[in-house]
Parts: C-alpha cells; structure tokens; sequence
C-alpha cells in the first residue's frame, strides 16, 4: 500500500517569478533539480514541495509566500484536470469533479464538501504523513482554490470566510488582501465556506465546443485512473470519511463496479478494503493532530469511528501511543518547534 504523494510540477508555477534570482538555490536546498520545473507533468514529491515553500518564505523574508505563489495559478495550472472542472456548471460539480480526479494533479490531497446551515464547507484533507513544513503549502492550496472559483465565476465568487487548521504565520492584512472575507487561524480544518445558495448557482455558459471538449477530457481522466484501484478507493474513502459505514458496497456503487467485482480486483493486488479504511483513517487523524488544534473526542466522530475509546485503540495499534501522546510527541519534535 505504498502509494508515492506527489503532485505535477506546474503546482510551483509562479515559483520562479517569485523567488528571482535566489530561485535555484532554494529550489536545490529544497532536493528538487531546477530541470525538473521545465515540464508542467513532472512529479514533485509532496513533502520536498512543502519544504520548498517553507524554505522561500524563511529565506526571502516572506511569510506570504504561499499566498504569491497562488496569485500565478488556475486552471490552466491544474492540466488535465483544470479543462475537466472548465465544464462544470456549478462550484457544487467542480468540487464533486475535483473530489473523484484530483489524484490526475496531486495524489497528496483530497477535498470535502460539508453543509451546514446553509453553508458549504469546502475542506481540505491531506494524505501521506504531516509535515511541520506544510503551513505555505497548506495557504497555496487553499488560495489557488479561490482563484479557481471566482475563475470559473466571473471573478465575483468570493467565501464568507476561509479557515487555516495552522496557526497565523504572515500579517493578518495579507489574508485579507487576497481572500477579502474573515480568515481564521487554528481551525478544525483547512477550509472555505461558501453560502449554499452560491454554490449552486449556475456558473457562466460554455460554448458547445467546451462542452464536448471537456466531456472528451472526462473519459481521458477515467481511463487514466482506472488503473489505480488503489488511489481510487482512498479518495472515495476519504470522500465518505465521517459516515459510521464505509462500505465496501457503498465505494463499489461510486466506481460503477459490483462488490464482488471490486472485492476481487482488489485480492488481485493483495490489498484488503478495511486496511486501506484504517490507513486512510490513521493518516487523516495525524495530519489533524499535528496540524491542527481540534479536540480528539471530536477528531473520533470526523473520521466515523463508534465512539473514542475505538478510535484510541485503532491508533495506538498502527502508531504505538495514543492520540494525545502523539500529538503532544510531534508538537515537542525539533522539527515542529523550528517553525
């Protein structure tokens, strides 16, 4: 179940621009070959990216830099992926897109949606282990999500507020300039809320040729990902993440597949369905501990466990401790107390 967390180099685009002439070297401190960015489709490993990030911000004294990065990107950054979402008539069918084909741009990612009071919570969930780096990457993403929207929008699309499960790193007028809503710090997660109403409004008409040009797209990012069953199954876990019955049926429903199909494809790769809903779980669960400030009781319900004490011992288990001592191990780490 070793799956590489790796996102396509045109996600630095604007890396350059912004670094100037100390670009190189911070990309070289960072373990990533400047060559590697002359290609848009070229995997950059996740966690040199976020290092990256993190390593400009520090050394050009720009605690912004995530958010200056950001300004450089949409949906043209976003490849294959970004004419799939072009044909999207709503921010609804962009977010359901982007959850099911976000693994064509990055495997190191997924996004939710959560409705609550007429809102929409459009959360960022991150795979692979947390990094204490992370926090430029995290801003990055979220403001390239806003970019994208109010692309796709007209440029009129703005949240009600956007929230950061990371404490504050740049000058709250930054935030403000960029998102122009209320921006929150050490948040349950990394997210952006939207009214419903505007969610599902109608985006602006494509033409008929965008249409067909983005249907055609659609069968392309299908075939490109039907064949990673695995990749397949954490994303649609991680998109049912918080229901108390992640079933086997209930994934093979969402990939068009019978069960007994699924559960045979999946014995053909020697993987088992409940170790992938544990892994995604316990991944989840580290990246929140880590990143954020939210209560583990709560923690237990996000992630669709009975009650915590299950939780507790599903995660000792995997990691050796219990949540609480984890988190308050990685909190202590050099690597943590640095940034």
């Amino acid at each position: 179940m070793a799956i590489r967390y790796a996102v396509r180099s045109a996600a630095i685009s604007g890396f350059l621009v912004e670094a100037g002439d100390a670009a190189n070297a911070i990309l070289r401190e960072a373990g990533i070959d400047p060559s590697q960015l002359d290609l848009a489709d070229t995997p950059i490993e996740i966690a040199q990216l976020q290092r990256l990030l993190a390593v400009a911000a520090e050394r050009l004294d720009r605690p912004d830099f995530g958010l200056r990065v950001a300004q450089h990107q949409g949906l043209e950054m976003l490849g294959l992926l970004g004419n799939v979402l072009s044909g999207a008539s709503t921010l609804q069918e962009v977010c359901s897109i982007g959850q099911r084909y976000m693994s064509l741009h990055s495997t190191a990612e997924h996004w939710q949606l959560q409705t609550f009071a007429g809102q929409v919570h459009v959360i960022r969930a991150e795979h692979g282990d947390p990094n204490p780096l992370a926090q430029q990457y995290h801003e990055m993403a979220i403001a390239v999500f806003h970019r994208v929207a109010r692309q796709l929008s007209g440029q009129h699309q703005r949240p009600l507020r956007v929230a950061f499960a990371h404490s504050q790193v740049g000058p709250l007028k930054h935030y403000l300039q960029y998102f122009g809503c209320d921006v929150l710090f050490d948040q349950e997660h990394d997210c952006l809320v939207y009214p419903e109403s505007a969610f599902y409004a109608p985006l602006p008409q494509k033409d008929q040729y965008q249409s067909k040009e983005a249907e055609d797209y659609l069968a392309s990012a299908s075939a490109q990902l039907e064949d990673n069953l695995e990749l397949q199954i954490r994303n649609m876990i991680t998109e049912l993440i918080g229901l108390q019955d992640i079933s086997i049926e209930r994934v093979a429903a969402l990939l068009n597949l019978h069960p007994r199909s699924l559960q045979r494809r999946l014995k053909e790769q020697n993987l088992e369905f409940r170790d992938l809903v544990q892994d995604v779980r316990i991944k989840l669960a580290c990246w929140h501990l880590q990143a954020s400030r939210c209560d583990i009781t709560r923690l237990s319900d996000m992630l669709g466990y009975s009650d915590l004490s299950s939780f507790s011992r599903a995660f000792r288990r995997r990691i050796g401790v219990s949540p609480a001592q984890w988190r308050q191990q990685i909190r202590q780490s050099p690597a943590a107390s640095q940034h």
